[in-house]
């Protein structure tokens, strides 16, 4: 069946299919962090760690080695548990945008526009404050993201008024 303009699509569009890929990409990254963070809970960190410099061979004696040695030392299990538990919430959220995204589901955009939008401002502050090529990057993909999903909302929220407005309501 042919779509008309006055009805509106339940496919995504190609660009918020890749923003929900990437989405998904990083929700399951992120997911996979978690698992791992909890996983670190009852051991020794410093063993860990110096296991993990002696594989990558790394010289334990470097000063960069030193400091991170010394610095995990002074992590607690409760500053473990609250950061997998707020990796974890950080991915579902994630996982829930790229697969409504995925399907097409406008409250998915609704969210994409919410998170994407409150972060906006403070990466212009951080920016501002501690200008690196990599925020000014960082900044700029956001902002173009926030942009296209903007306009696909508005595009759609079009479509929608003026398909109610044919049938009558």
């Amino acid at each position: 069946m042919p779509v008309s303009a006055s009805t509106p699509t339940t496919t995504a569009p190609l660009g918020l299919r890749l923003i929900a890929g990437a989405k998904l990409v990083k929700g399951v990254v992120l997911s996979c962090l978690s698992l791992g963070i909890f996983d670190l809970i009852h051991r020794d960190l410093t063993a860990v760690a110096l296991h993990f410099v002696q594989v990558v061979r790394i010289s334990p004696e470097n000063r960069f080695v030193v400091l991170l040695l010394e610095k995990l030392g002074l992590v607690d299990p409760s500053t473990l548990v609250r950061l997998g538990i707020l990796s974890a919430l950080y991915a579902s959220v994630l996982l829930v945008e790229g697969f409504g995204l995925w399907l097409g589901a406008a409250w998915a955009e609704y969210m994409v526009l919410l998170s994407t939008g409150l972060f906006v401002p403070e990466e212009c502050i951080a920016t501002y404050q501690h200008f690196t090529w990599l925020r000014l990057s960082i900044l700029l993909i956001n902002a173009v993201i926030l942009a296209y999903v903007v306009n696909v909302v508005w595009h759609r929220y079009g479509l929608r008024k003026s398909s109610a407005a044919a049938n009558g309501k």
